[in-house]
Order: structure tokens, then C-alpha cells, then sequence
């Protein structure tokens, strides 16, 4: 290897001065006019070029099998996925050139390697700010409240489906879009804007609002807060909307059933206090007339306790605190006991009772007393609303069901059809009632709550405005002495 390094030495130096040579002897003997000149400087031009072209093929090897050994390196490292340091042989011509492409290829390796770190935490970093933001997107779709949250330029960031719902809008269509595209209500707009601009964190409004065609009335608690970065400046608004419409009318409900119930005690009280004062003054001029106000301090003594008997049923009925004691009952002989004591009301109107019994003695399993207090309250109503002279048939038998059937039917001013699913709610009054008679809304629910959830019966109405209204109670029958309904 050596030798033929200096061999190639050797040979460039005599190409040069063979090319030299020849430039001087060619220039005389191929422009000369003697023919022995230009043989010669053809043969030496020939020489310089043969020398020439073997100096050339002995710089390529040399060259090739530097450049051979670089390129394996490269490719070992390259399979390696790695980048190291290019080895060469002691004393190599090319010592100084693979030394730079070493320090060039460190110095990649050193950059490739900072990156690759400075990549992989990254990618970790935006994984767990993606698996944050999945979980507060999370956390808010499992909201039931409406939640939206809008940035600092008043554009739709996130809604859940509530929000979705109770404004109609898609979240995809919405997303970095301004709110007002979205949200019709002007009032909520400028109240997010306020906010933002305030950078408020808590803000709370009541919001009335008519659901869309429709005469009830939409009540939302409002609640809005800025998001702050570190440097105190707004990035966003969060709104969380509370429906409260429910809660107001139940709240509304309680406080008329307070106010009913006080009226609806002060009425027979009224009546007791002012008939047992007329008896102590000696005020009957007759023993009739003592013995009839003895009768009314009775009748409304029991429609106070029924009154009373209605609330405290209903609440340990719904607490399951009501213990139901079940037996055989006559159904005939149950509504005929209810009938008795409701004449004298029935009276004190001019309502007629028309009773029509089953043919034959059907029977139930079922608690007396609870049974007793679901016909007296059909009763009751039926005569409240029926007018001076009009009648209440009762009826009891068996359907085609096999089931038994206490009908309660009355000519008084029947229901709207649309009261007709609401007409069982608590506390539930129809409207156009209110000035035929008091009440408190708790008959016709106890009702249903004794039949359906005490006797696994079937409790139903049908009714015509101005024609009356039809009642039916519906239970199993009890066939023989162990079909005790479970």
C-alpha cells in the first residue's frame, strides 16, 4: 500500500514533466514544417496521455477504496439507526477530511438526540393535556345542568346536550363560532359579555322566559364566572344554567295547599264552633232542632277528620310507613256504608244518590279502611262539583276483565281534556274549579295511590266539558278464600 502511494507520487511528478516537454516539442513539431519534428511530438503527445490515463485510474482506486471504506461505515450506521464516528486507517491521505465528517456527524448526532428528547416530551405533553381536556369535557357532558363556555372574543368554545338542547343548536356547527349565531336570547348575551368585561367569578341571575309556544313560563338561574390565566387577564366565560321552574311551581303548589287546607279547616270549623256556641246559649228552641245541630257538628267533625285523614295517609303512603291490613271485603257492602255517610251532604245540596249494585256479591282483597277512604273521596267529589238537583250514580260489578268495578258517576261540570293526565298529580287543581269549590288537591292523588300502589289496582277517568264525569276504580276479584293478591 505504501509503494504504490509513492508510486502514484512518482508518476504525477513525471506527467507533469512530460506534459511540459510535450507542450514544447508538440507546439515545434506539430506546427512545424519538418516531418521527423511532428512524428516526434505525436509520439510524445501519445506518451504524456498514456501517463495520464493510467495516473487517473491509479488516483480513482485509490479514491475508491477510501471513499468504499467511509460509505460501509455509513451504511453500518445507518442499519444501526444510529450516527457515530467514521474509522480510518493511521497515516490515511484522507485523515483530515474523515476527522471534519466525524466532528460534522457528532455534532448531528448530538442535535438528533436532543431533538428525539425534546420530541418524545412533547408528544407526552400533548397527551396529557388531550387526556385533561377529555376529562373536563367529560366532566361537563355529565352535567344535567346547561353548561356553556365561550373565550375571550365571545365565541362557543363547549356546550354539553343540555345546553344544546335548551338553545337548539349542534356543538360541531357551533364550535369557534360566535355565541350570538347560536343563542337568540339577547338578555344572556350581554349578560356574558358583562361578565367578561367586569371579570367577575360570580354572578347569579333569575331569567323568565315563555317555553316556545306555550303559556307556562321558563324560570333559569344563571350562573357566570370568569376563567383567569395566571396574568389575571379573562380567557373565558363559564354559564351554567339551572332549570327552576320546576322547583318554583312545586314551591307555588305548597303554598297554595297551605292556603287551601287552612281554608278548607276553617269551614267545618266554622261550622262546629258556631253550632256548639248556638247549643250552649240554648239557642235550639226544640229537641229537632237540637238533634240537627248535633247532626251538622257530626258532619263537618267527620269532614275535618277525612281532611286530616287525606294529608297523613298521603304522607305515610309515599314515607311507607302505612301499615295496609288486608282482608275479604263485599265490595256492595263497602260502597253502601260510604253512600250512608255521604247522604247527609248529598242532602245539604239537593244531590241525589243513586246506588245500583253488582247482581252478585263480588268480592276484594283489600284493606277496609283504606278502600273506604278511595270511594268517599270519588264521592265527595262527584258532589262538590255536581249542582242542586242533580244526581251521582255508584255502580259495582265485574268487567270483562274479570276485575272488580266501583263507577262513580257524576252530571256535574266535567273536566278538560287536557286536565285529564294531570288530573291524579299532588296537589293538582283544574283551574276553571276553583270558584265552584275549595280543595286542596290531595283526593283524587290519595286515591290513586290506595288503588294503584296499595292493591295493584286501576284507577280512570273519562269526563265531558258541561256533561259530567265518570270514575272508575278497578281491582282484582277474589275468587276464593286463598286468592290473596301478592
Amino acid at each position: 500500500m505504501v509503494l504504490a502511494r509513492k508510486l502514484i507520487l512518482v508518476l504525477m511528478v513525471l506527467t507533469a514533466l512530460a506534459g511540459s516537454a510535450a507542450y514544447f516539442v508538440t507546439e515545434m513539431g506539430l506546427t512545424g514544417s519538418d516531418e521527423r519534428a511532428r512524428n516526434l511530438g505525436w509520439i510524445v503527445f501519445a506518451l504524456m496521455a498514456g501517463l495520464s490515463i493510467i495516473m487517473v485510474v491509479l488516483i480513482w482506486q485509490s479514491l475508491s477504496g477510501s471513499l468504499g471504506r467511509i460509505h460501509h461505515q455509513l451504511r453500518q450506521f445507518e442499519a444501526q439507526d444510529k450516527i457515530g464516528m467514521i474509522m480510518v486507517e493511521e497515516n490515511d491521505e484522507l485523515a483530515e477530511l474523515v476527522g471534519a465528517i466525524n466532528h460534522y456527524l457528532t455534532t448531528i448526532k448530538s442535535r438528533f438526540q436532543a431533538n428525539s428528547i425534546q420530541h418524545k416530551e412533547l408528544q407526552i405533553q400533548a397527551q396529557v393535556a388531550e387526556a385533561e381536556r377529555s376529562q373536563t369535557e367529560a366532566v361537563i357532558f355529565s352535567i344535567s345542568e346547561a353548561v356553556l363556555v365561550s373565550d375571550k372574543f365571545d365565541e362557543l368554545l363547549m356546550a354539553n346536550k343540555a345546553a344544546q338542547k335548551l338553545f337548539g343548536f349542534n356543538l360541531k356547527e357551533g364550535y369557534r363560532q360566535p355565541l350570538e349565531e347560536y343563542i337568540a336570547d339577547a338578555e344572556l348575551l350581554e349578560l356574558i359579555r358583562q361578565t367578561r368585561r367586569s371579570k367577575d367569578r360570580n354572578v347569579v341571575r333569575l331569567l323568565e322566559r315563555p317555553e316556545g309556544g306555550q303559556e307556562r313560563m321558563l324560570s333559569l338561574k344563571v350562573l357566570l364566572s370568569c376563567v383567569l390565566d395566571m396574568n389575571e387577564e379573562v380567557i373565558g366565560v363559564v354559564v351554567v344554567i339551572h332549570d327552576v321552574t320546576a322547583e318554583k311551581e312545586i314551591a307555588k303548589m305548597k303554598d297554595e295547599f297551605v292556603s287551601s287546607v287552612s281554608h278548607e279547616f276553617k269551614t267545618p270549623l266554622a261550622s262546629i264552633r258556631a253550632y256548639a256556641e248556638m247549643l250552649v246559649d240554648n239557642e235550639a228552641g226544640s229537641e229537632k232542632e237540637r238533634r240537627d245541630f248535633c247532626e251538622i257538628i257530626q258532619e263537618q267533625s267527620q269532614r275535618l277528620n277525612r281532611l286530616i285523614d287525606n294529608i297523613l295517609n298521603i304522607s305515610r303512603i309515599e314515607s311507607g310507613l302505612l301499615k295496609v291490613c288486608m282482608e275479604r271485603l263485599q265490595v256492595r257492602r263497602l260502597v253502601d256504608e260510604v253512600i250512608t255517610a255521604m247522604r247527609p251532604q248529598a242532602r245539604e245540596k239537593d244531590i241525589s244518590l243513586e246506588f245500583e249494585p253488582d247482581a252478585e256479591a263480588v268480592e276484594v282483597w283489600g284493606d277496609r279502611d283504606m278502600l273506604y277512604q278511595a270511594v268517599m273521596n270519588l264521592l265527595s267529589n262527584a258532589i262538590k262539583y255536581s249542582r242542586a238537583g242533580q244526581k251521582v250514580y255508584i255502580r259495582t260489578g265485574l268487567n270483562d276483565e274479570e276485575k272488580v268495578v266501583i263507577e262513580v258517576e257524576d252530571e256535574g261540570s266535567g273536566i278538560p281534556k287536557k286536565c285529564l293526565d294531570l288530573i291524579f298529580d299532588k296537589f293538582y287543581r283544574v283551574l276553571s274549579h276553583h270558584n265552584l269549590s275549595g280543595g286542596t288537591g290531595l283526593g283524587l292523588h290519595l286515591v290513586r295511590e290506595i288503588v294503584e300502589k296499595e292493591h295493584k289496582g286501576r284507577v280512570s277517568v273519562e269526563s265531558e266539558l258541561g256533561r259530567g264525569s265518570t270514575f272508575r276504580i278497578m281491582l282484582p276479584a277474589c275468587v276464593s278464600e286463598e286468592a290473596v293478591p301478592t
